[in-house]
């Protein structure tokens, strides 16, 4: 869950988004426009709590772990954070241009988000041209330098037709890695 408190206390809130992690790393984040009613409540409610006790003001992400019926809270990050790069060309508003609102005291609409949108994180993983040629695909390249581990950009890819966005996300297993091609697949049977 990402959101956003302002100065005046009014929080906004994006959908629930959901996350593949390997090996303790974040590889995936695909976001449906209509998730689930009640677990957005819940989660919705819980990301105000906290940032209403702290005062805070800008973007909070918060990950949970689903556990039978509720969450519980693996992590907060008092910033702009991975769960949410899919906004930047996924929604109305990013959680970038979003967070400075609040800080800057401006107005936070609550972002509209009319289709799924796929986040792709590249970790250790050179930049590849190709990447451009298929359809729906959005790089964002942070020009660090490739390390293994290293987070050096993503992949969005929005979209409202379902069949083309999984098409185009099996039209990028043979040109990433091999420690992808789970995450691809999960964002397909996600969708």
């Amino acid at each position: 869950m990402v959101g956003a408190r302002g100065t005046d206390g009014h929080c906004v809130f994006y959908p629930l988004t959901h996350n593949l992690h390997e090996d303790g790393i974040m590889r995936a984040s695909v976001a449906l426009p209509q998730p689930d009613a009640r677990m957005q409540q819940q989660v919705e409610t819980m990301l105000a709590a906290i940032m209403n006790a702290l005062d805070y003001v800008g973007v909070m992400a918060m990950e949970c772990f689903i556990v039978g019926d509720r969450l519980l809270i693996n992590e907060l990050a008092p910033r702009v954070h991975n769960s949410g790069h899919w906004t930047q060309n996924g929604a109305s508003i990013s959680q970038f241009e979003l967070h400075l609102r609040a800080i800057l005291d401006l107005p936070l609409p609550k972002p509209v988000i009319d289709a799924p949108a796929v986040m792709i994180n590249l970790i250790g993983t050179d930049v590849n041209n190709a990447w451009l040629a298929l359809p729906l695909v959005h790089l964002h390249w942070y020009d660090k330098e490739v390390r293994p581990g290293c987070k050096v950009g993503h992949l969005n890819l929005p979209h409202s037709d379902l069949t083309q966005l999984q098409h185009t996300l099996q039209s990028l297993v043979p040109l990433l890695p091999e420690a992808y091609h789970s995450g691809l697949q999960w964002a397909q049977a996600t969708l």
